[in-house]
């Protein structure tokens, strides 16, 4: 039977009405048998996860918050804080999360419960000795990119009644922002035994999940079980360089300071990624900050045919100091940005610091890529951010810094920004019928509590929604 929504606003398309049916938008009929008043409420596509690590988001509820720590004697507190709440052993490894200022040298040697610092970014992180013992590292002290990354995968599993808690939160906070269908944007080896033990039971949030290219075909193997359970293997994850804020981002001209980054991938290496990944017909996400990181990804593009290029979806992930040579670069090759506006909040002093007034105002270069009719999308790379894709909106539209200041020369509007974590969103995943409330497409809406055309862009993040559905059936009440 058909379901006839009324009294509605639809801002993207500016209709008044829509109907359900069989899970899909339908073109109302005149005699309806179901009417549902929504009394004036403005109704979106529902959003769709750009890019995100769902797992690592609900690990991150099991540690400790940092983010207002100023020394080493705040971190232990934090931590036996944390402790005392979760009933944790004096031996139980605490991780600390969100701290910006990584403890120098021995400052936390002293304290004999294993500490793992990290760093917002999830570049980098500290280890106290008491962990480097626990887990069997050279040394205490500061570790990042590759060297952290392999440290971080020795830090034991939760316990999988408190891994499930989690799962369950991250989950219902994902589709409390509107958000039907989540992204783990690196689903590791060492993961895989915990996503395996949480989804036995179907979620009313899938998730398309990345691997490295080492792992993808034994993933695939290995979730195809889990398919009716809401998981797929979307495609391969490569990473080509590091991060902005920690000057580990590789950049064709030098930081402020001096030094250009780090290339964590050669040509080679990266040449042979995309290769791989065209042989399976699988989506290639290529993590590049930098613009030497998207020269080298772009270049190993252009040795693919363009059949092979179709096959693979190249997604150039965060791309925030991409240039306006790579845009057209991509536009021809067809390779997505998705760009990580939410940087401009919580690290634009930082960028100005490291890059220079210029090269910071520009960063994830929406209105480049607008003006060049590129189909961009936007993400929080949460557990970063908040997985909220209303403050990416918001972040794309206000561009501005902690302190006030505006990147404005690469602002766009909330329209504009509502079509890059909707519409472009599904052509990114390579989906013909999501992103639209269009009839034949899947009935995925949210009713929102609040008109986002008529809030100034900074109050855009603070939106929330009454309702979420997905295939017509609500998933999430308000």
């Amino acid at each position: 039977m058909q379901r006839l929504y009324t009294n509605c606003r639809l801002p993207l398309s500016g209709q008044t009405a829509f109907a359900v049916e069989n899970g899909r938008f339908s073109t109302p009929r005149p005699r309806c048998g179901d009417v549902t008043d929504l009394q004036g409420a403005f109704v979106l596509p529902a959003f769709l996860d750009a890019h995100s690590h769902l797992l690592a988001y609900a690990l991150s509820l099991l540690q400790a918050d940092g983010a207002r720590c100023t020394a080493a004697n705040d971190l232990i507190a934090a931590a036996e804080r944390f402790a005392r709440e979760e009933e944790l052993s004096p031996h139980a490894l605490v991780t600390v999360k969100n701290v910006d200022a990584l403890p120098e040298g021995d400052a936390l040697d002293d304290c004999p419960r294993p500490l793992h610092i990290q760093h917002p970014s999830g570049h980098a992180g500290a280890f106290n000795a008491a962990a480097a013992r626990l887990l069997g590292l050279p040394r205490s002290g500061i570790f990042r990119e590759a060297q952290y990354l392999a440290a971080t995968r020795r830090v034991p599993m939760p316990a999988p009644e408190a891994a499930a808690r989690a799962f369950a939160r991250a989950r219902t906070d994902y589709l409390s922002r509107g958000t039907v269908l989540a992204q783990e944007g690196y689903l590791s080896r060492e993961l895989f035994p915990l996503c395996e033990t949480l989804l036995q039971t179907p979620s009313a949030l899938p998730v398309v999940a990345y691997c490295a290219a080492d792992d993808y075909d034994e993933a695939r193997r290995r979730f195809a079980p889990l398919a009716a359970h809401g998981l797929s293997v979307g495609g391969i994850k490569i990473f080509l360089d590091g991060s902005p804020q920690l000057k580990t981002a590789f950049l064709r001209r030098p930081y402020r300071t001096g030094g250009q980054g780090e290339a964590t991938m050669t040509e080679r290496e990266t040449a042979e990624a995309c290769r791989f990944a065209a042989a399976r017909g699988a989506q290639l996400l290529a993590h590049c900050n930098g613009d030497g990181a998207i020269e080298r990804f772009l270049n190993a593009l252009e040795g693919l045919s363009a059949a092979e290029r179709r096959a693979i979806r190249p997604v150039v992930i965060h791309a925030q100091l991409m240039g306006d040579d790579q845009l057209d670069r991509a536009a021809r090759l067809g390779a997505v940005p998705s760009f990580f506006p939410a940087h401009i909040k919580y690290w634009g002093e930082t960028h100005i610091s490291n890059l220079g007034r210029a090269r910071a105002a520009r960063i994830s270069p929406a209105k480049s890529a607008l003006l060049r009719g590129i189909p961009f999308t936007l993400h929080q790379d949460t557990p970063v951010c908040p997985p909220s894709p209303l403050e990416a909106v918001s972040c794309a539209v206000a561009r501005r810094t902690q302190s006030g200041r505006r990147f404005a020369c690469q602002a766009i509007d909330v329209r504009e920004a509502l079509e890059a974590v909707t519409r472009n969103v599904a052509a990114q995943y390579g989906f013909a019928d999501r992103g639209a409330i269009r009839p034949g497409y899947r009935a995925d809406f949210i009713v929102l509590d609040d008109d986002p055309f008529a809030c100034p862009p900074e109050a855009l993040a603070s939106l929330r929604a009454a309702a979420v559905y997905r295939d017509g059936e609500c998933v999430f009440r308000a």
